[in-house]
């Protein structure tokens, strides 16, 4: 009983608290209201008074509907603007406020009103936004930062045009409550700016009946720029007019009202800022609300007068300390500044001071900051950056980096033939002719100089002039932040209208940095394509002595200076380097090194042709010409054809060039005409150079640009594939001249027509040509039509290891319906065994017999197609079998032939679970055999003697539940699958460790 009086008594001061709270506003207003009647009273200025009588009426009802987009926010109704009134009076004083022009206290209560009244918005805005490219671009950047707290909503909506899209087609209140989060943030960054619109026009825009007429319209716009300066930049207030004329002999101070608007709103930061009503009505609220809520809910102890301020938050977690810090880090920075400036800001001397900052403390409770101010977090030191990309190996050596500039020359000059073109000529293909004669005129010229040689040193100067868009103001800020150009939303969307073969690589942003591993100095000449900049820039290296500044310089244009970029480097090498190491395939520094002789020359210039290699290398395949000149003289590159990939595939954006080869052949990938290394599967019979266009290069490369990201790969091969089809159907007589390579393209055809199911879609019959191959036999030097072999086939043995010519491929004989492969090696490795097998798998009935040699390896299998109605295996055999599937661990369990006695155990086909093997003898062969899950599960030990496995039994529900499921016989039922392992673990549990 005594802890409910205390409750009731804590409750009755808390009530009392918050009328008086409320009473004190109430009355303040009143005094401001009383005081502005006094002065006002009798004279022209009467009109101001009447003006905020019904003021007060009008704009409270409009503020009451900045909850219909904002119900997630902290009130922004009439209690914000009486509480902002009331923090304006305690900071300046009462004192003060009596001071001041009827027309300055005027605009003070409208401002404070008003401020905020670009937050409601009409339907017809809301549908207007909906569609514009503004809100679109908003949109985009949302789903493009998951660091956002909006972004779990933007993602579940797709965008197709201007046209934002349900992803999903069940209707959830998670959509409907994310779009309106999202248009809220939308208009929130220029809600002041509404304001400003609101107040000059209030009927058009809100259907606001307020009187205007008596009142000059100047007085309005005075008010209206105040409210618009209250989220601006203090820089952007600072410009507002110190004083204007107003009603009356009295003038009003629009940078005076301007900046107490911004401390009353900054202050207003107490414990009962949001409604818990609003919150209610909504199914998820936004991680930035419940930070804010926090926010204010942390306020511990608040002290505003004329004196001090001092604000204590005691916070439960990082993001709300993180997050109140920053608010109190805001608004110290405002006092300040208005302190530094406040004999230019007050509207007459002896006015006073504003109160000293005391303490704005934010306690993390539980934890500590380092510094007692910031949140501490991992930072990358910038000194130290560029030595990780070097000793990272992200660049495998310097001269790579001189790669990225071309590359961005690249990209800027696809972007300018897009924006120049794209109204008059239909981008098809790269192996359009007309497009090759477009990107013959914006050539990039690459210019190398020798400077100078100083004792032991060597200067050269490095210049890189392109046709591109050049450079803009806007540019240069991404340029200057490492990683921030995926967010230039202005060239994205260019980028987003290109077909994709066309599109720029992409940036990775840390790109255009790695030039200073060769350089500290960076110079570039620029004109914008957009805007018609014409600037010098020079940047330079965070470890130069300049320490990473970037001067710049605006000069004067005329239309005789095309756009572009001129970019110039300095590059220091040793004049005779004391060792080096270079690469087969840097052609030109070989060269070099072979035709050095140290009696007549004064310079080995190797790191000259590794750059020049580097060229060479980018300039092969890419889509715009290079011209090179070395200390002024031509550079002749070697002859290509016009467009160096013959085949253009637009549904996955891929260049191709096919060349029948009865090989297994590794596929060579390019990346927007630049090689990258892979991992691909090899393809058999074709021999296939790629280039992928369709993938940003941040999600398809390695960061050093030098090889496709694992995770990537499969994706790539299946449209690698997919593509190949469509081209070789489509192209099949051209691409295959002779009798021979059409059987050898159609033999391509037939072996991948089943590996992907859109593959099965092409009709391949006029495509028959295989049948008619011939294979030779060892046994009898004759020929065998594959067709004919296929079709009579009765056994098939593989013999492995048959002789020592590693280059030598399969041989096969043939005689009386029993065919034999033998291997090279450990397994079959001809494209035409591979072939043959996979037509016959599904024939094969029994597996005849096997044998492994003292070292593991496969000695012969054999496999029978006649018909079988015993097992698949002998069960000396399948023991055999067994005991080798316990001692190797390819995987912990398996899945091993099932014998007919245990068929309750047998599985479908295509029954799959991850991280189980199948049984194979042979890895590169596939054949089907009745399946079921081995009871036994392989561990790998460690001892003094090395790896050890051994295996133990392993039986539960979820294995019995999912053998079930995907059981062969539909009519089996989970008891017998019980009794079934039960009485095979019964039969072979004895070899499970010999």
């Amino acid at each position: 009983m005594e802890h409910a009086g205390e409750d009731k008594i804590s409750l009755f001061f808390l009530i009392k608290l918050k009328f008086s709270i409320f009473k004190e506003i109430i009355t303040m207003i009143k005094e401001l209201e009383n005081l502005l009647y006094t002065k006002t009273q009798g004279k022209q200025s009467e009109i101001l008074f009447a003006q905020w009588n019904y003021d007060k009426k009008v704009i409270p009802t409009a503020l009451n509907a900045v909850s219909n987009l904002f119900p997630h926010y902290s009130l922004h109704d009439v209690t914000h603007s009486e509480t902002i009134i009331n923090n304006i009076t305690r900071v300046i004083g009462f004192q003060n406020i009596e001071k001041l022009s009827a027309i300055d206290i005027w605009l003070i209560l409208e401002a404070s009103y008003t401020h905020d009244i670009g937050m409601v918005v009409s339907s017809e805005k809301l549908i207007e936004a909906l569609h514009s490219n503004e809100f679109i671009d908003f949109f985009k950047g949302l789903q493009d930062d998951p660091k956002n707290g909006l972004y779990e909503f933007a993602i579940k909506f797709d965008i197709d045009g201007k046209t934002i899209k349900y992803n999903h087609n069940e209707l959830s209140l998670d959509f409907h409550d994310g779009i309106k989060f999202i248009l809220a943030e939308f208009f929130r960054r220029k809600h002041s700016e509404r304001s400003k619109e609101i107040i000059l026009n209030p009927t058009s825009e809100l259907s606001l009946t307020t009187p205007r007429g008596v009142i000059p319209n100047r007085i309005f716009k005075i008010l209206a720029e105040i409210c618009s300066a209250h989220t601006k930049d203090f820089d952007d207030v600072i410009k507002l007019p110190f004083c204007e004329v107003g009603i009356d002999v009295e003038d009003a101070h629009p940078r005076f009202i301007a900046c107490l608007l911004r401390i009353g709103d900054l202050l207003d930061l107490d414990n009962n800022r949001f409604s818990e009503v609003m919150l209610r009505t909504l199914s998820k609220i936004p991680i930035d609300t419940i930070n804010h809520k926090s926010k204010h809910l942390s306020i511990e102890s608040f002290r505003v007068d004329n004196e001090r301020i001092d604000v204590v938050a005691k916070c439960d977690d990082y993001d709300t300390a993180n997050i109140t810090q920053h608010w109190f880090n805001y608004l110290d920075s405002e006092i300040s500044k208005q302190m530094i400036n406040w004999n230019n800001i007050v509207p007459f001397k002896g006015f006073g001071y504003l109160p000293t900052i005391g303490d704005l403390k934010v306690e993390l409770i539980n934890y500590d900051y380092l510094d007692g101010k910031q949140k501490p977090k991992f930072a990358v030191d910038t000194d130290k950056a560029l030595s990780l990309l070097q000793g990272a190996g992200l660049y495998e050596h310097s001269y790579q980096s001189f790669r990225e500039i071309l590359q961005n020359a690249v990209d800027s000059t696809l972007l300018r033939i897009w924006l120049e073109y794209k109204e008059t000529f239909n981008f098809n293909a790269p192996q359009d002719k007309k497009f090759i004669e477009i990107v013959e005129n914006f050539p990039i010229d690459i210019f190398i100089n020798e400077k100078e040689k100083s004792g032991i040193t060597k200067e050269w100067e490095i210049i890189v002039k392109d046709n591109g868009v050049g450079i803009s103001s806007d540019d240069l800020k991404f340029l200057m932040k490492t990683g921030s150009s995926s967010k230039n939303r202005k060239k994205i969307n260019i980028v987003e209208e290109m077909p994709e073969w066309l599109r720029p690589s992409g940036i990775f942003g840390i790109g255009f940095q790695s030039i200073f591993l060769l350089t500290d100095e960076v110079k570039i000449e620029t004109k914008s394509f957009f805007n018609e900049e014409f600037q010098n820039i020079e940047l330079n290296s965070t470890n130069s002595i300049k320490d990473g500044a970037i001067l710049i310089q605006k000069k004067k244009t005329n239309h005789s200076i095309k756009p572009g970029v001129k970019l110039s480097i300095k590059y220091k090498t040793e004049a005779i380097p004391s060792g080096w190491s270079i690469k087969q395939n840097q052609r030109n520094a070989i060269r070099i090194a072979h035709n050095f002789d140290p009696f007549s020359h004064e310079s080995l210039d190797i790191s000259l042709g590794m750059i020049i290699d580097e060229i060479l290398d980018f300039e092969n395949a890419s889509s715009i010409p290079l011209k090179l000149f070395i200390n002024e003289e031509n550079f002749e590159f070697n002859s290509k054809k016009d467009c160096y990939f013959s085949y253009f595939e637009c549904k996955n954006s891929l260049e191709l060039n096919i060349y029948q080869n009865i090989n297994n052949n590794h596929i060579n990938s390019f990346y927007k005409n630049q090689f990258v290394k892979n991992s691909f599967y090899s393809l058999a019979f074709l021999k296939v150079e790629v280039n992928i266009h369709k993938e940003k290069a941040s999600e398809i490369l390695a960061l050093n640009r030098n090889n496709i990201k694992p995770e990537c790969e499969h994706k790539l091969y299946t449209q690698i594939l997919e593509s190949l089809f469509i081209i070789i159907t489509k192209n099949f007589s051209s691409l295959f001249d002779t009798e021979i390579d059409k059987q050898i393209g159609s033999l391509f055809l037939e072996y991948y027509k089943n590996e992907f199911e859109s593959l099965q879609l092409y009709d391949l019959s006029n495509y028959s040509h295989w049948k008619k191959y011939e294979l030779s036999l060892e046994n009898n030097n004759e020929k065998v039509e594959i067709d004919y072999l296929i079709n009579t086939i009765k056994s098939i043995k593989i013999n492995y290891y048959t002789n020592n010519n590693l280059t030598r491929g399969d041989s096969f004989s043939y005689e009386n319906g029993d065919f034999t492969i033998n291997a090279n090696s450990h397994t079959v490795n001809s494209p035409i065994s591979q072939f043959i097998f996979s037509k016959i798998e599904n024939r094969i009935t029994k597996l005849i017999d096997f044998e492994y040699e003292n070292n593991g390896s496969l000695k012969f299998i054999e496999f029978s197609f006649e018909p079988n109605e015993d097992d698949f295996i002998s069960e000396e055999k399948y023991i055999e079998i067994l005991k080798k599937s316990m001692r190797w661990n390819r995987s912990s369990r398996k899945i091993i032939p099932c014998l007919k006695k245990y068929s309750k155990l047998r599985l479908i086909d295509e029954a799959f679970v991850g991280y189980v093997y199948h049984f194979k003898l042979d890895h590169f062969i596939e054949f089907k055999y009745p399946k079921m899950v081995s009871p036994f599960v392989v561990a790998e030990t460690n001892n003094n003697n090395g790896r050890k496995y051994e295996s133990s039994i392993i039986l539960n529900n979820k294995l019995y539940d999912w053998v079930f499921e995907n059981r062969y016989d539909s009519t089996t039922t989970k008891k017998e699958i019980i009794e079934n392992y039960e009485d095979f673990i019964s039969e072979f549990k004895q070899f499970q460790n010999d």
